[in-house]
């Protein structure tokens, strides 16, 4: 084999991982996209939430639907822009989340706030 056939064949080789790897990342965006808030809660917020962690425990019942408001209108941003992301390590939580996942995320925790009518501890 010349060195112009094993340059090729390299830069095929890189070509198909470099696409294998966009079309792994897009899938799992779209699965995230399809996600309602109870899954996005258990996927991105009950991992740093829980009894023993630093952050505390919290589930939507943890907090009455005003303060769930609250903290999604005034907190959220300022208390996660440096929080890792527990899916993507290279993100930060704020980056991850689209509006229409805080959305989602926000309609599960006031849905099942403490004073609600079914209120939450999201398993």
């Amino acid at each position: 084999m010349n060195i112009q056939r094993i340059i090729a064949v390299a830069l095929l080789a890189t070509i198909l991982v470099l696409t294998a790897a966009v079309a792994s990342a897009d899938d799992d965006a779209k699965k995230i996209a399809k996600m309602n808030g109870k899954e996005l809660y258990k996927n991105f917020c009950k991992g740093c939430h829980t009894e023993e962690s630093e952050a505390g425990e919290y589930t939507p019942m943890s907090l009455i639907s005003e303060q769930w408001e609250e903290f999604f209108d005034e907190t959220f941003v300022e208390t996660h822009q440096e929080v890792v992301c527990p899916k993507d390590e290279t993100k930060k939580v704020t980056d991850v989340f689209d509006k229409e996942m805080l959305k989602k995320l926000r309609k599960f925790c006031v849905d099942h706030a403490a004073d609600s009518e079914q209120p939450m501890t999201c398993g």
